[in-house]
């Protein structure tokens, strides 16, 4: 594909490094004159946790505090942001918190009531401009965040971002028991998980905005796994702190990517003071779960920290025979090599098996055209169908923070897995009413190894232009991925039968797993290269503008040899200097209010393929937004109302009951296609003790002659989860009881089967359907409490999809039992 207007990345890199070394400065030293003098600095703190609020006046105003941590816990500061000097802007944290600060040596020193000496028991924990961490939600009690970065790599509020965000935090996946990534896009406002079979199917897939999501991001490095992105649908939660997604384009964050969404995952980090916890979960179906999170200061400095998280889990499901098992271990290690210099060290792994899976339900029609009826607990899956995964990720970051406001961060990642998928589920075709035959047994084998190395540099800061501030971000990202694997059989091998002798006695354990021997060698490889850079411009003090631009180079290259034949097929697809720019405006109408625009196009190189196995030509289009953004009760509940619309060419269209030569869903590139749509999200603190998140989203997509597309993806869905804590019913200081529960709702979806030719025009129409969710958790003490989570409250039978006949999980219950210190 051509652009008119190409630049080349390699070409950029040293410019973009000559500019960030021109605007970072030198390194002040942090000490407690900075309290007693009046000069002012520019101050810009969010509302958020006392505790975070502190860290990042530490690093703006050049600070050394110390606070004990259980002064500040379940505190909440208000925010403050102006030229003030360091005094001022620390009073105005501290006013109403019972709080007050002194000046001991080189330090600050946070105490409760006057100023008086301290406990010899006291443990003052200090905070430095090292250990800022914006955004964190755990401990915050919260359903919003104070800033996020993966829409622009801005560190901005969700007032200031120009695009709809939403920010799923620690507290609401704990209260929501969100375990695995699927789950968390069932609870996120306009995201939908299109399900076709059981939890792990790598039919089952993740929509926003009428799109297929392929934008992945861990700690806002982008995944790349372009192969096959549905191994990390079974990512397990307990890692991180929250997940941040982007609804639209988000080319300039991604380099390459869909109109969609992008889910970043922000993993945990160590913490200043030692915590730790056990948690251990029961529940229907023989589900057990335990998890373990232990983090604190290695040396008495405080200037090493380390993370250590573990989690087990085993359970069957209402369906037939199907199990899965899941392990994960993460650690990582932060070091303040200087007082503004942190560098980190970490790994994270994940097993995940599944036995017993089908690819979708039982065949929807008898030989006669009329629907079959099946129960909940009737499997397509052969018992010997599997799914294993296995993800590997290592990380090292190191980060200085300039004493001029600039801050540079680079990351070296690299990410491996290892996936074994043997599929065996029953075809489609029509079964017959009296003896139970006619149906067959689908089986293949795919396997990979990919291993993707990232380099990602960037730096950020302010700039002063024509008396006001501005911010800058200037990045490059690096990114190489490769697969070397062995292609097998599908569908049919020699001397094997796929027949099933009868449905309606079948037990999964016929026809047996066939032999299916490795035939070919493949390897494949992925390069992607990309510079970036964002600005935001503060035109007045009401109007900001948000301009940004990315150039990317991709190239990928794919061989396979059959052992047979003994001759090499080779393909190569590249695109370079692509050019995606991105343009945003963001006007303060009154102090809680403001409206926005934003502007981006879109490129993605596509891994889907036709009937006849060749890829689809890249997506392009372009994406409009517009909308009104809240911050109110003091930035603690974000309101956020938007209007988008996206004109795109080459978009993938499934081809109902079309596989490609390799056995992947066949698609076919649809020209001059629009989706356009509405999205609605209220989310954080409603009152005191309340937190609520209430979500709606309408999306229409159709192709140039106006049909829709995408049928079996529901066009509206609504979520709504809330919580209120009682603490007066708990012990002292225990936090007492937390109830809440919320509503899943989407609208009904259908598939035209026509395909099939049976009898009649056979169209399948799932309804809409309502689920409801209930909480409840329980302090007997600060160090031990339990939780029970029901899903599906009034057990609601309905099928997952309009082109599946598997059935969602009925009423299924979770209690747990937490210990923390």
């Amino acid at each position: 594909m051509s652009c008119p207007r190409t630049v080349s990345p390699f070409h950029l890199a040293p410019l973009t490094l000559a500019i960030a070394l021109a605007a970072i400065g030198a390194t002040p030293s942090l000490h407690a004159q900075a309290l007693t003098t009046e000069s002012v600095v520019t101050v810009a703190v969010p509302a958020q946790a006392l505790g975070t609020a502190l860290n990042t006046l530490a690093r703006q105003a050049g600070l050394q505090l110390m606070v004990h941590p259980d002064l500040v816990a379940g505190k909440q500061a208000p925010a403050v942001s102006g030229q003030l000097s360091p005094r001022q802007a620390l009073e105005r944290l501290l006013a109403g918190t019972g709080l007050v600060a002194q000046v001991e040596g080189n330090d600050v020193i946070i105490r409760a009531g006057s100023i008086a000496a301290p406990e010899k028991t006291m443990a003052p924990v200090t905070v430095s401009a090292a250990q800022e961490r914006d955004g964190t939600t755990e401990g915050s009690a919260s359903y919003t965040t104070a800033s996020m970065q993966t829409a622009t790599r801005l560190p901005l509020s969700i007032r200031e971002t120009p695009q709809s965000v939403s920010v799923v935090t620690r507290q609401q996946m704990d209260e929501q028991n969100i375990v695995q990534q699927e789950d968390l896009v069932k609870r996120t406002t306009g995201l939908t998980f299109v399900q076709y079979g059981p939890s792990g199917s790598d039919t089952n897939g993740f929509f926003a905005r009428g799109a297929s999501v392929q934008n992945m991001q861990v700690d806002g490095v982008a995944r790349l796994f372009t192969d096959y992105v549905g191994i990390f649908q079974t990512n397990d939660m307990v890692i991180y702190d929250r997940a941040e997604v982007v609804r639209g384009a988000t080319g300039l964050m991604n380099g390459i990517g869909t109109p969609g969404a992008t889910i970043n995952l922000v993993r945990k980090r160590p913490t200043a003071t030692p915590q730790a916890s056990l948690k251990l979960t029961g529940g229907t179906w023989d589900y057990r779960r335990g998890e373990a999170d232990i983090a604190g200061p290695v040396n008495e400095a405080r200037t090493v920290r380390a993370r250590l998280v573990a989690a087990v889990q085993e359970n069957q499901s209402q369906v037939d025979y199907e199990k899965e098992k899941r392990k994960v271990l993460y650690g990582i290690v932060e070091a303040d090599l200087a007082p503004n210099t942190l560098a980190t060290l970490g790994f994270a792994w994940q097993d995940y098996n599944a036995t017993g899976v089908g690819r979708s339900g039982r065949p929807f029609f008898y030989t006669d055209g009329t629907r079959t009826h099946w129960r909940r607990s009737d499997s397509s899956g052969a018992r010997w169908a599997s799914t294993d995964r296995e993800n590997r990720s290592y990380f090292a970051s190191l980060e200085h923070q300039f004493g001029n406001g600039w801050r540079a961060k680079a990351t070296l990642t690299r990410d491996s897995s290892d996936y074994t998928e043997v599929p065996g589920w029953t075809d489609e075709f029509g079964i017959d009413k009296v003896t139970g035959t006619g149906v067959g047994l689908w089986s293949a084998l795919w396997a990979g190894e990919p291993v993707q190395d990232t380099l990602d540099i960037y730096a950020n800061g302010p700039v002063d232009l024509f008396g006001r501030r501005h911010e800058l971000v200037l990045g490059a990202t690096s990114s190489r991925t490769r697969n070397d694997t062995q292609g097998h059989g599908r569908w049919s091998f020699p001397g094997w039968s796929k027949v099933i002798e009868n449905i309606f006695t079948w037990d999964g354990n016929t026809p047996v797993k066939p032999d299916n021997p490795p035939n070919s060698n493949i390897h494949s490889t992925e390069r992607t290269n990309s510079v970036y850079a964002t600005a935001r411009i503060k035109a007045t003090d009401s109007l900001a503008l948000v301009l940004g631009s990315r150039v990317t180079s991709w190239k990928r290259a794919q061989s396979e040899t059959p052992y047979d034949s003994k001759v090499t097929d080779r393909s190569s697809r590249q695109e370079t200097g692509e050019f995606t720019p991105y343009a945003g405006i963001v006007y303060d109408v009154s102090r809680d209010w403001s409206v926005y625009g934003s502007y981006t196009n879109i490129f993605q190189p596509q891994n889907n393929k036709g009937a006849d196995g060749s890829y689809l030509d890249p997506l392009l289009g372009n994406s409009y937004e517009a909308g009104v953004k809240g911050a109110l009760l003091d930035n603690r509940l974000n309101v956020t109302a938007a209007l988008y619309k996206t004109k795109q060419d080459n978009f993938a269209v499934s081809i109902p009951g079309a596989f490609a030569p390799d056995g992947s869903q066949a698609y076919r590139a649809a020209t001059g296609t629009t989706s356009r749509g509405l999205e609605l999200e209220v989310a954080g603190q409603l009152a005191t003790n309340w937190q609520g998140m209430a979500g709606f989203a309408r999306n229409m997509s159709a192709d140039s002659d106006g049909k829709q597309l995408n049928t079996e993806v529901p066009q509206s869905t609504f979520k709504v989860f809330t919580s209120y804590r009682l603490p007066e019913l708990g012990g002292a200081g225990a936090g007492g009881l937390n109830v809440g529960g919320g509503v899943r709702w989407q609208n009904h979806t259908r598939s035209d089967m026509s395909y099939l030719a049976l009898p009649g025009a056979p169209i399948i129409r799932q309804g809409s359907y309502v689920l409801a969710d209930a909480m409840l958790q329980y302090a007997f003490s600060k160090t031990v409490s339990v939780s029970v989570n029901v899903n599906n409250l009034f057990d609601k039978h309905y099928q997952v999809n309009s082109n599946s006949s598997y059935y969602g999980e009925g009423r299924n219950v979770r209690v747990g039992l937490a210990f923390k210190m």
